[in-house]
């Protein structure tokens, strides 16, 4: 199937190892032209020879920390600028699990809640002038499931993310600009295995107890759905909450 993806412009953040390294790969392999960002610029300049080395062609290279101030205004304004002042499809992949007791301090919200809500916001609103200017768009949340077995700030902070991308989604679709959300479940990357599940015991315990279809996924699995949702083929899909996780999942809606 051709997804209609040649020439169109991404940009993935958090792109430099796990999803978003899969995501960034599989969009120039369509023939997207691809912009990346991540903190750490020597896993960026690897990722771009990986893509050139199969064929497609070299991504805008943005080495940012979205933290910093004024991180959100630099990465658009680099963006816009390699790509002619359009972008077409905006993958909002940064972020980071963060697991607190219930009396975590202000300062562990505000630093959770500003990486996993507040700057994919910030981020998004830079774009979404020209994607209405060009009556096209495509907007990607790699977000996160709400059903936390504990308190963790970056599950509220997703939660929140849901419920604007939904309310977003409404707003931009009379300008053919849809906006979805894709929690992971268990995805073979440098935070899963090296923080939640660093030990192969402990993965083979997980998977007998939650995810049903019996193994991890691979980047490669968020980063297919991904590129159909980003193509002109997926038109009529917004607004939408889809679990990428083998049917760890437990709720029906």
């Amino acid at each position: 199937m051709d997804l209609e993806l040649q020439d169109k412009t991404c940009l993935v953040t958090g792109a430099s190892r796990g999803i978003g390294r899969g995501i960034a790969k599989i969009l120039a392999a369509e023939g997207a032209r691809v912009a990346v960002v991540a903190r750490r610029a020597n896993l960026l300049d690897e990722l771009a020879t990986e893509i050139v080395a199969a064929g497609g062609t070299r991504p805008v290279i943005v080495a940012a920390d979205l933290t910093a101030d004024g991180a959100t205004e630099r990465i658009s304004d680099q963006v816009l600028g390699a790509f002619d002042g359009h972008l077409d499809v905006l993958v909002n992949n940064a972020g980071s699990s963060r697991p607190v007791p219930w009396n975590a301090t202000e300062e562990q919200w505000h630093e959770g809640m500003r990486l996993n809500f507040e700057l994919v916001r910030r981020l998004t609103n830079q774009f979404i002038p020209a994607m209405r200017e060009q009556r096209f768009g495509r907007i990607i949340n790699i977000t996160g499931a709400n059903e936390p077995p504990a308190v963790n700030i970056a599950s509220v902070a997703k939660a929140a993310l849901h419920n604007w991308a939904k309310g977003l989604s409404r707003e931009l679709a009379p300008d053919g600009i849809t906006v979805n959300c894709l929690p992971p479940g268990r995805i073979n990357s440098e935070q899963i295995l090296g923080r939640l599940h660093p030990t192969e015991e402990n993965r083979r315990a997980f998977i007998a107890a939650n995810i049903p279809i019996g193994y991890f996924g691979e980047p490669e699995d968020m980063a297919h759905l991904v590129a159909f949702l980003a193509s002109p083929l997926a038109r009529y899909i917004t607004g939408e909450v889809i679990h990428v996780d083998g049917g760890m999942h437990r709720f029906a809606g």
